[in-house]
């Protein structure tokens, strides 16, 4: 056997794995967007999604109701030591609305998300009233 074909059945033993390779990472690109669409599509993520927003909108509206509760809760205490209790768990309090206003927008603006939203819910939570 000459070099000539030593070397060219060598590049097309190495090439072989990578057009393999190539073929394999193209193919999956292409097909990503059916394989999106069949998971957002299943039954079980329709009903999570479309439950989702009204849990997260009414942990919402609970949450904001208890920190203006708790800030009537700290105008009217005198205690020192009450007052900077009332202080820590109403900062833990807006935190977790702040949370919950910031998951429920960023779902509102996912198209594989915001599919299952109910027309009744807001589009967006003010995280403004977490304050």
């Amino acid at each position: 056997m000459s070099f000539k074909t030593v070397a060219l059945w060598t590049a097309g033993i190495i090439a072989l794995p990578v057009a393999f390779g190539a073929y394999s990472t193209f193919s999956s690109v292409v097909t990503a967007p059916s394989r999106v669409i069949n998971k957002t599509l299943q039954t079980d993520n329709i009903i999570f999604n479309y439950e989702r927003f009204f849990d997260v909108n009414a942990n919402f509206t609970s949450r904001v109701a208890q920190v203006k509760q708790y800030k009537e809760f700290l105008a009217t205490e005198t205690e020192p030591t009450e007052k900077v209790r009332l202080r820590t768990e109403m900062a833990a309090m807006q935190q977790s609305c702040r949370e919950l206003a910031t998951k429920y927008n960023a779902d509102s603006q996912k198209m594989n998300r915001s599919l299952f939203k109910d027309k009744d819910l807001p589009y967006t939570l003010n995280i403004a009233e977490c304050e």
